[in-house]
């Protein structure tokens, strides 16, 4: 394992390349952006990223953008896999589905995971999925098989998404960054909780809502599943999960989460995952340095789209600011 001296340039590299201005200013920046294509614009300055066609793009390839500048700098890519695995995941599913419906071509993949998108081009055009993360792999060539026998499309996120936290989990592990394992961990709890909202919120019967939530249950986090069982519902509720939790940052964040609506308990465990860098603020150089970086890259343009679906939802503006992830950390 590699010592925080060995990211002492790359460090350096990121803090210089953060963007424009601090990030309470370049929130603000797209704040007041009036437009669609003005908000796209501003995206594109403030990160100094070309602006794609169509602009909504932008967003993916500032991320992508910033992927690449961590893969010119730092000495051991691969240990920041783990932080990327979700968009080869959106893009093996995206592969799946297509293959299944007899499509061989699909120009929208994510640009910014550890997978080229020529890659999982090659993997629809011949319907054989290489040269893929371990699990992930695995999981896309199975799940090929049980949808030809179901039609359950159901089963192609479900199956990925728990080949990629177990994906996730193992590299997280192999990389040694504790500070990296805790975020793996986290959001393997946060996206069981939220499955287990989500199931509970349905209004089925407890024995399926049980077994869907058995079903969508994710690897790689500290909470059991039995944390989130009930008798009476098969999925607990809020206010139930946090007095099952034991005390952690996980907890911390489902008190925060009491009594909210879907869209800001999603935010909260966002954040959650954005003050586990915080003791790092000010470390000069590390791993942790790098982990920050993209994960405060990833919640500004998710701010970025928020504010881009504004001028087309029917929320109001109050609703949707209140959603923005936290990124003064």
């Amino acid at each position: 394992m590699l010592s925080d001296t060995d990211y002492l340039f790359s460090s350096s590299f990121l803090r210089a390349g953060e963007g424009l201005g601090t990030s309470a200013e370049r929130l603000t920046r797209m704040l007041e952006a009036p437009s669609p294509q003005q908000l796209y614009q501003t995206v594109a300055d403030i990160f100094q990223t070309p602006l794609p066609t169509p602009g909504e793009a932008v967003f993916d390839r500032a991320f992508h953008d910033a992927v690449e500048r961590v893969r010119t700098a730092v000495p051991d890519f691969p240990v920041f896999y783990p932080l990327l695995y979700k968009y080869d995941c959106t893009n093996i599913k995206t592969a799946v589905k297509c293959a299944a419906m007899g499509y061989r071509s699909y120009d929208r993949f994510y640009t910014c995971g550890t997978i080229p998108p020529a890659q999982i081009q090659e993997c629809l055009q011949k319907d054989v999925f290489h040269g893929l993360p371990r699990a992930m792999g695995e999981a896309a060539a199975a799940v090929r098989l049980e949808y030809a026998k179901t039609g359950e499309a159901r089963c192609i996120d479900l199956s990925l998404d728990r080949a990629c936290f177990a994906d996730m989990e193992e590299s997280a592990k192999a990389g040694g960054i504790p500070l990296m394992m805790q975020i793996v961990s986290m959001r393997a709890d946060f996206v069981n909780i939220s499955a287990c909202l989500r199931i509970r919120q349905s209004g089925m019967p407890p024995e399926a809502a049980w077994t869907l939530l058995l079903r969508a249950f994710v690897p790689g986090g500290q909470v059991d599943r039995a944390a989130l069982y009930s008798e009476e519902t098969g999925c607990k509720d809020i206010a139930q999960i946090y007095e099952s939790l034991e005390d952690g940052d996980v907890k911390k964040a489902v008190r925060r989460a009491l009594g909210k609506e879907p869209g800001r308990v999603e935010k909260i465990f966002d954040d959650a995952l954005l003050l586990a860098c915080l003791p790092y603020r000010f470390k000069a150089f590390g791993p942790e340095v790098v982990i920050r970086y993209l994960l405060i890259r990833e919640a500004e343009l998710m701010n970025g789209r928020l504010l881009a679906a504004r001028f087309t939802s029917s929320k109001d503006d109050d609703k949707i600011r209140e959603r923005l992830r936290e990124v003064h950390v």
